[in-house]
């Protein structure tokens, strides 16, 4: 009879064991469209879309100054620790759930008092325990805050994957100004040579009576247009 009723109490206690507190998380229906940027086209040829950014532009300077921002980007560094500190968390709240063990020992050595009757002998003293203790997560306390620990370490990547991309966003989008108003500058510096030998063409042609002044001037404005550019394209 007692063997009995210690059954049942086990089995009872092991399916309490397996109960959480609470309702289980359930993710939200989202109505998301059939086809998305990023999925795999049906096809075997990869869209442009889907390759890496190193991949597609080919360009060694970008990627080196990419990975010198990322490097040094402060943010970057910082949403990367706090990954890591959550991930350390989900590994703590995780170990409730194992026994825990401690010992603890000393080791003494000195004259000790045993009775009047006798002197004070010397001898030593040695003392060792042992602790070991496991939480029964009956109401699933320790499994919720697992979860928990989860939830925030896969947000906290979400957000370093975020930094991430507007770091590699902002450098790819200056450097292509740059080469961009680089290309620019090229440009106006051979418009402002061709008007300059226009202008000198007319000023021979004047000098040698077959000109006008009126074309003359039209060439010097056109010129004075053409080199006002450059300083602006410069400063940019």
């Amino acid at each position: 009879m007692k063997s009995s009723r210690l059954a049942l109490a086990t089995a009872v206690l092991l399916s309490l064991s397996a109960c959480a507190v609470g309702p289980n998380y359930t993710r939200p229906t989202v109505q998301a469209p059939a086809d998305y940027r990023g999925a795999e086209a049906p096809s075997d040829e990869k869209s442009l879309a889907d390759l890496p950014w190193w991949e597609v532009f080919q360009d060694p300077t970008l990627k080196g100054l990419v990975e010198e921002a990322l490097a040094a980007n402060y943010d970057a560094r910082i949403a990367a620790a706090r990954v890591e500190r959550a991930r350390y968390s989900v590994g703590v709240t995780r170990a409730d759930l194992m026994p825990q063990v401690d010992y603890t020992g000393e080791a003494q050595r000195g004259k000790f008092f045993v009775s009047s009757d006798f002197p004070n002998e010397t001898g030593n003293v040695f003392l060792g325990a042992f602790q070991m203790a496991w939480e029964i997560d009956v109401w699933g306390r320790i499994r919720r805050a697992t979860e928990a620990s989860l939830a925030d370490l896969f947000a906290t990547e979400d957000v370093r994957r975020a930094v991430v991309l507007n770091v590699i966003t902002d450098v790819a989008q200056a450097y292509f100004e740059l080469l961009e108003l680089d290309l620019e500058l090229e440009i106006a510096k051979r418009t402002r040579d061709a008007f300059q030998g226009t202008l000198d063409l007319f000023m021979r042609k004047l000098v040698g009576g077959v000109g006008n002044k009126l074309a003359t001037s039209r060439a010097e404005a056109a010129l004075a247009d053409a080199a006002a550019t450059i300083p602006d394209v410069e400063r940019q």
